[in-house]
C-alpha cells in the first residue's frame, strides 16, 4: 500500500507539473498574442496618422486656389473647371488662375516698348494677365491662346512692331477666320495669316536637317506639337535657335520649358508641322 500511495503521489505531482507548464505556456502564448495585437494596433494607428499627415500636406500644397478664394471671399464656383485643371497641369499659372474672378473683365493697356529692339526672341506667355483673360476661340487666351502668342513673339522680333502683341494677334485671327471655337487656332494662321501681317513664311517638312539649317541661318520656326511633353492635345511653340547642338525654344505656356535646351530629335518626334519665318 505504501508503494501504491507513493506511486499515486508521484503521478499526481507529475500531472500537476505538466498542467502548470501548460498554463505557463498558455499564459506566455496569450501574452505574445496580446503584444502582437498591440503592435498591430500601434502600426495601424501610425499608418493612419501618416496618411492623415500626408493627405493634409498634399491638400495644403495642391489647393492654393482654394486658400486664395477663401481669403478674398471668392466662391470656388466662380472658377471654371478648365482653369483649375490648368493650374493642376502647370503651377506657373497660379496667380493667373487665382485672380481670374477679380480681373477677368479687365483689358489693361499693353506696353511692350522694352521689346522694340530686343536682341533675342521675347518670351511671351499666353496666361500673362495683360491678355490672358481676353476671350479667344471660345475660351480665355490663357487656355486657348498659344497660337496668337507664338506668332506675336515672332512678329515682334522679326519686325520690331510692338503693337502686334498676343491680344492684337488673337483679335486679328478671330476677325479673319483663323480662330476656331473649341479648337483654338487654325494652322493657316501660321502661313496665310502670318503673311497678312507682314511676315515672310513658308511650311517645311518636319526634318532635322531642314530645321537645323533654318535655325543656323537665323530664321525662326513655329512648331505645332502633338501629345507628349508639351501638351496632351495640340500646342504651338517657337523654336528660336540652337545651343551646343540642342534646341532653344519659347513655350508660350511655360517659363520652365523655355529656360532649358532640348534634344532636337526628342522635340521633332512630337511635332506635327513647322513653319519658317525669315527676312
Amino acid at each position: 500500500m505504501i508503494r501504491e500511495n507513493n506511486t499515486l503521489e508521484w503521478q499526481e505531482t507529475a500531472e500537476q507539473k505538466r498542467m502548470t507548464q501548460r498554463r505557463i505556456i498558455q499564459r506566455r502564448e496569450r501574452a505574445r498574442r496580446r503584444k502582437r495585437k498591440v503592435w498591430r494596433i500601434r502600426g495601424l494607428l501610425l499608418l493612419f496618422g501618416c496618411l492623415l499627415l500626408l493627405g493634409g500636406v498634399r491638400r495644403f500644397r495642391q489647393n492654393p486656389i482654394q486658400r486664395y478664394a477663401k481669403a478674398n471671399g471668392i466662391s470656388m464656383d466662380q472658377y471654371p473647371e478648365e482653369l483649375l485643371s490648368l493650374y493642376e497641369r502647370n503651377n506657373e499659372t497660379e496667380t493667373f488662375v487665382e485672380e481670374y474672378p477679380l480681373k477677368k473683365e479687365e483689358e489693361p493697356e499693353i506696353d511692350l516698348s522694352d521689346l522694340s529692339s530686343a536682341s533675342e526672341v521675347p518670351l511671351l506667355l499666353q496666361w500673362d494677365q495683360r491678355w490672358g483673360y481676353h476671350r479667344y476661340a471660345g475660351e480665355v487666351m490663357g487656355l486657348s491662346g498659344c497660337g496668337p502668342t507664338a506668332l506675336s513673339m515672332v512678329a515682334i522680333f522679326m519686325t520690331g512692331d510692338i503693337t502686334k502683341n498676343p491680344r492684337w494677334v488673337a483679335d486679328f485671327a478671330s476677325q479673319n477666320g483663323y480662330a476656331v471655337d473649341g479648337s483654338g487656332t487654325a494652322w493657316s494662321l501660321m502661313l496665310e495669316g502670318a503673311r497678312q501681317i507682314g511676315l515672310s513664311s513658308k511650311e517645311i517638312p518636319v526634318e532635322r536637317e531642314r530645321v537645323e539649317n533654318n535655325l543656323q541661318a537665323g530664321n525662326l520656326i513655329i512648331a505645332l506639337m502633338g501629345p507628349g511633353e508639351f501638351t496632351s492635345n495640340g500646342h504651338f511653340i517657337v523654336l528660336t535657335g540652337l545651343q551646343n547642338g540642342r534646341l532653344k525654344i519659347n513655350d508660350p505656356n511655360s517659363r520652365k520649358n523655355s529656360e532649358k535646351t532640348w534634344d532636337i530629335d526628342q522635340v521633332l518626334e512630337q511635332t506635327k508641322a513647322v513653319w519658317v519665318y525669315y527676312k
